[in-house]
């Protein structure tokens, strides 16, 4: 018997919201980090009992949500971002209010297995991120904000339009995920591939995977700091949650299984993001904007491992098990990873007065700990071994070779890129001369503090990377989001 069902878990954050409405002072904040280690409990609890889930309340929606691996893990990663935003950043009350009905979005859309369910979560993520990035952001948010949320929206039509396409052509009386997923091989094969499109469409926007992704610079860039940890954790989460949980079944339960065509297409356009994102970091001289480009290469890793995945079709398990599991890691991985170092950046910025990289220079002579964790961020990002960044991006490159074999070179060539404009941004701002126009500065020391919490998990994950399946008894592929294969 579950300790806490998981519609609890809805209830307790919709009162967690109206209590930070209605209270004054940093209640919201505090609250924020109560619910989030809430969740963390919950999801390692309720994945620890091995039994069946009885979801109890809420008769109405209860058949429509189910906890698995994937979203247990993404619970994982929204309770870690719950309590690092909060200690790190001392903002006002509304904009903890909007975190918090971002959780809420999240929790939803992870877990539901209803795909009208699931819409309306996707686009009820969109209205935090937006106020957060119109509100508090630089000079140029409400053209990051709307521009975000154009791209985001336009892509959720196309999958809208494929939710209703499965559902009156296969005159289905439910909107339930397995039922819809598991007929649409009976349906013609024009609306098959529209239905792939118009999901395939959405997910790599928010992914996002170029050249769809130029939305994502500005709005890291606009946001505020605190904004831009929890968007660049937790919103590319959901187009790479969508093609592993969502996107696969569908293809595989199509008539296009077995085909190469789109897989090939997918790992192509992992490639191009990868390189693509690379070089243009090469160019950046603003530190966050050159991050954000870092975030799209780190995420295109998704985008190879599921195309990777689904042109293999099962024929080589040890493979298909690396790649999908490679990117369950780098889900995780990549989210307290890039939340350190957009955190990291702003520390930067608030002790230098700048993130512009050429005004930086031999920062290790008098931010000797801001400096030192810099350099580790960045290693992690780079996926040096022994850190959590290494995992999930060896697993994928490994399980690609069963694909790629000598193209393989390709992707190899986008991770030395990748090295190359961290080595050389770390080489203008933390290493070399110091630059004395800078005069005397200092960081703060409860920021540098904070920092050491994502660190300690990006080594611990990146020393015993099994720990994460341990929790959730995985050993190997038995299902693919909840759907048996």
């Amino acid at each position: 018997m579950m300790i806490f069902q998981l519609s609890y878990l809805f209830l307790i954050l919709v009162l967690v919201m109206i209590v930070s409405m209605v209270a004054r002072g940093k209640i919201a904040r505090y609250l924020t980090i109560l619910f989030s280690a809430f969740v963390f409990v919950f999801t390692i609890v309720n994945n620890m009992t091995l039994t069946n889930f009885d979801y109890g309340v809420l008769s109405i929606l209860a058949l429509s949500f189910q906890l698995n691996f994937v979203s247990s893990v993404l619970l994982i990663l929204i309770s870690f971002i719950g309590i690092f935003v909060p200690l790190r950043y001392g903002s006002s009350p509304g904009f903890f209010v909007l975190l918090q009905f971002l959780m809420f979005s999240l929790v939803g859309l992870f877990t539901t297995r209803d795909f009208i369910v699931f819409y309306i979560f996707w686009e009820m993520v969109l209205i935090p991120s937006f106020f957060v990035i119109g509100i508090w952001g630089g000079k140029s948010k409400n053209y990051a904000a709307m521009k975000f949320f154009i791209y985001t929206h336009v892509g959720s039509v196309f999958m809208l339009l494929g939710i209703f396409t499965m559902y009156f052509t296969e005159h289905a009386s439910t909107f339930s995920m397995a039922t819809l997923i598991s007929g649409i091989g009976t349906i013609p094969m024009a609306y098959q591939s529209f239905v792939i499109f118009g999901f395939l469409f959405a997910f790599l926007i928010k992914l996002p995977t170029a050249p769809l992704h130029s939305w994502l610079p500005d709005a890291y860039v606009e946001a505020p700091s605190e904004g831009t940890v929890f968007i660049s954790a937790l919103l590319s989460k959901m187009g790479a949650f969508g093609l592993l949980v969502i996107f696969a079944p569908i293809f595989m339960a199509s008539s296009f299984a077995g085909s190469t065509a789109v897989p090939a297409a997918l790992i192509a356009l992992g490639i191009f993001s990868l390189i693509y994102s690379a070089l243009v970091a090469l160019y950046q001289k603003d530190m966050k904007r050159m991050m954000s480009y870092a975030s799209v290469g780190h995420m295109s890793f998704i985008t190879i491992a599921v195309g990777g995945f689904l042109y293999l079709n099962g024929s080589n398990p040890l493979a298909s098990q690396l790649l999908y599991y490679g990117a369950v890691f780098q889900l995780i991985s990549h989210g307290i990873i890039i939340a350190m170092i957009f955190a990291l950046v702003d520390t930067l910025e608030r002790a230098t007065g700048t993130r512009n990289i050429p005004s930086l220079g031999g920062l290790a002579r008098q931010l000797p700990v801001l400096s030192f964790l810099i350099l580790a961020a960045f290693l992690a990002s780079v996926a040096i071994p022994g850190f959590s960044g290494f995992v999930g991006e060896i697993s994928i490159l490994l399980g690609s070779y069963a694909v790629l074999k000598y193209y393989l070179i390709f992707v190899l060539a986008g991770v030395v890129l990748t090295a190359s404009y961290h080595v050389f941004a770390l080489q203008r701002t933390i290493f070399g001369p110091y630059n004395e126009f800078l005069g005397n500065i200092k960081a703060r020391k409860e920021e540098l503090l904070v920092a050491i919490f994502p660190l300690i998990l990006i080594f611990i994950l990146g020393i015993y990377p099994a720990l994460i399946f341990h929790i959730f008894h995985i050993n190997a592929i038995q299902f693919l989001g909840g759907i048996h294969i």
